[in-house]
């Protein structure tokens, strides 16, 4: 549970830094987040700090202990975050979207965009000073995090890179381009999400990424975000966005349009269809369903998920 003063800061929809590193940041996103607006919605949901013996759990799959074994009456919904799915969830909730189209069992549901989010400041009009990568430095692919790269990039367009910490993950008020590439071996990150494209759009800063999933399963490569596969194509991207205006223009306004589906009201509706419709229904055709079926469908689940350790990467 976060502290009282966060309580109250999460309860009152402001601006908190997430230093604290695993469980702790991701339970309070993930989960006290999600029920402070709900709750806020008007959606009648409780919050557990044990298992019941019926009903319906949402919880983070790696709170759930290997031993625990729920009864037939308790109908779990696993939020997998950036860890594993869990054969004893009935459902599992997924934050990349191509991750749920071939992980039987499971749903999409977006990451709560960045609290507080500080839009691209209308003052810096055609300037293009300034390219960040918002997150910790092990995240961002090594062959921009050091000197070299911030040589060459203000050799080549004048602009300076920036790796912005958890104090300033809301501030984009001067930032003029995000990169957002974790390596360039082309993995698909299936267990991350594309919320670094979602806060860019919302903050009406042209994005670059990697080859992500995430990405390119909610994006359009060219029209709403561009992908770098090489340093060298990361920079030939900014070389154009320094000296094509309208490039530039274009992209945000594209991402504009798709930030709107990522809004708080917007992820809080979607997580309103769910507890209220989706997640019954579920639970409903798993009580009709003969015990075997279930068991059987346990049984699958389980290799279904020690198979999604090795080939998410």
């Amino acid at each position: 549970m976060p502290s009282m003063e966060r309580q109250k800061v999460w309860q009152d929809g402001g601006k908190l830094i997430l230093e604290e590193r695993g469980k702790v940041a991701c339970a309070q996103c993930w989960v006290y987040q999600t029920w402070c607006h709900l709750r806020r919605g008007g959606v009648n949901i409780g919050l557990l700090h044990e298992m019941p013996e019926e009903g319906v759990v949402i919880a983070l799959t790696g709170n759930i202990p290997s031993s625990f074994r729920p009864t037939a009456r308790l109908f779990i919904a696993g939020i997998v975050a950036d860890g594993l799915p869990n054969p004893r969830a009935s459902l599992n909730i997924v934050q990349n979207a191509q991750h749920a189209r071939y992980l039987p069992s499971s749903l999409f549901m977006p990451l709560w965009t960045q609290p507080g989010l500080i839009e691209r400041s209308k003052d810096r009009f055609a300037a293009f000073e300034r390219v960040a990568f918002f997150g910790d430095r092990g995240n961002v692919a090594s062959e921009l995090a050091g000197e070299t790269w911030k040589r060459q990039l203000a050799s080549e367009t004048g602009c300076v890179f920036e790796i912005r910490g958890a104090e300033r993950w809301h501030d984009y008020s001067d930032v003029d381009a995000v990169i957002a590439v974790r390596d360039f071996r082309g993995g698909r990150q299936l267990h991350k999400p594309a919320t670094k494209l979602y806060n860019a759009w919302l903050a009406g800063v042209p994005f670059i990424g990697g080859s992500d999933s995430a990405y390119a399963a909610e994006g359009s490569p060219g029209r709403d975000y561009l992908v770098a596969r090489s340093p060298e194509e990361a920079l030939s991207h900014l070389r154009e966005l320094k000296y094509n205006p309208s490039l530039r223009a274009s992209l945000v306004g594209q991402g504009k349009k798709k930030g709107s589906n990522y809004t708080v009201e917007a992820v809080t509706a979607r997580w309103r269809k769910l507890v209220e419709e989706t997640i019954p229904e579920a639970a409903e055709r798993r009580a009709r369903r003969a015990p075997w079926l279930n068991r059987g469908r346990d049984a699958a689940m389980r290799v279904v998920c020690a198979a999604d350790r090795i080939f998410r990467s």
